[in-house]
């Protein structure tokens, strides 16, 4: 574009002036490398003008130019390389701009055939000629400029100006490396079954509700709950009645089961590290142990204001006394935006 024209203008807002259609598109990868190559050739091949292209170990952005009929396979590759996590397309009618431009010219040629008229005349003083011919001058300058813009927008017909990200979904796990924080309070019921209860310590399993706390859409969370024997209770003095559990947990969503985006049935697996004081009958003794769980769960119902899920994971004392101890726990919890 010529200087007149581009000057001060950002890419976009030159591709707004001259292209009718503007798409966005970002794609999140695990073969970062050989996606990046298919995308790259995709350009160097289709593309009918590139204003930037930016690579580097860990993304690659690009602006281009891109005749309209290969918008759709530009959406079948991203598709087939990854997580397609934006994909936005914009379109306006430039008729109005066209018209615009076009009234600009005649009135502009117009001036300068007015001004030509007058300076032929050979009329007024000198001071007047020399300001009639710097008004002619600009409106020159102002009559090429419009008519670049008319070429321009011609030249730019049935194209599409595309902004394109791709990225590394491992070194960039969010998109862009920021924590999106959530406040979601909620309520968790537990049920644990012990693989190897011994006979008067400890009961087959132990159920009981927690608080259950979201601090990340991620989701990381923190839970503080208090499990009691279902039965079995022998009333012995070692007997185990209480255990206070104290977890910090997060999960994590498969890349290739839609990535905790869907409303339904999110797929994901998790781990929990804390601990619990464990309680006996004789209240003597108490002593915490540090646990750590390992499990996959599903979520039943997901929106932006509630979550209802539930989660299998091994339940594993970090502790001598861990064969009384482990199990099964099963998890359902149910979350709010406060």
């Amino acid at each position: 574009m010529s200087s007149a024209q581009g000057r001060g203008k950002a890419p976009e807002q030159l591709a707004d002036e001259t292209y009718d259609t503007q798409k966005h598109l970002t794609v999140a990868v695990t073969k970062f490398a050989e996606a990046r190559t298919a995308l790259a050739g995709f350009i160097r091949q289709r593309a009918v003008r590139v204003q930037k292209q930016e690579e580097t170990p860990e993304q690659l952005i690009a602006e281009f130019a891109l005749p309209a009929p290969y918008l759709l396979p530009l959406d079948s590759l991203a598709a087939s390389l990854g997580f397609v996590v934006e994909n936005n397309v914009n379109a306006h009618d430039l008729s109005g701009r066209t018209g615009e431009l076009r009234a600009e010219e005649k009135r502009t040629t117009d001036q300068i055939e007015g001004m030509q008229q007058q300076l032929a005349k050979g009329t007024g003083t000198p001071e007047e000629r020399t300001s009639l011919r710097r008004d002619l001058d600009r409106a020159t300058d102002r009559l090429l400029s419009v008519r670049e813009q008319q070429a321009y927008i011609a030249g730019h017909a049935r194209q599409a100006y595309v902004t394109l990200r791709l990225y590394d979904e491992i070194s960039f796990p969010t998109g862009n490396r920021r924590i999106s924080f959530v406040n979601m309070p909620g309520v968790e019921y537990a049920y644990l079954h012990l693989d190897s209860p011994k006979a008067g310590l400890t009961a087959p399993a132990y159920s009981g509700v927690a608080l259950k706390y979201l601090v990340t859409r991620g989701k990381s969370y923190l839970n503080v709950g208090m499990y009691r024997p279902v039965s079995g209770n022998t009333g012995e003095e070692d007997f185990v009645n209480e255990l206070f559990v104290i977890n910090f947990g997060q999960d994590f969503y498969p890349r290739n089961f839609g990535r905790g985006r869907r409303r339904y049935f999110n797929l994901y697996t998790c781990y929990q590290l804390g601990g619990f004081i464990l309680n006996r009958n004789n209240d003597r003794g108490t002593e915490f142990i540090p646990n750590l769980n390992l499990g996959v769960g599903v979520e039943i119902f997901k929106s932006k204001h509630v979550l209802l899920d539930t989660k299998a994971s091994y339940f594993v004392p970090l502790h001598d006394r861990s064969r009384d101890l482990r199990g099964v726990l099963g998890q359902a919890a149910f979350n709010f935006v406060f």
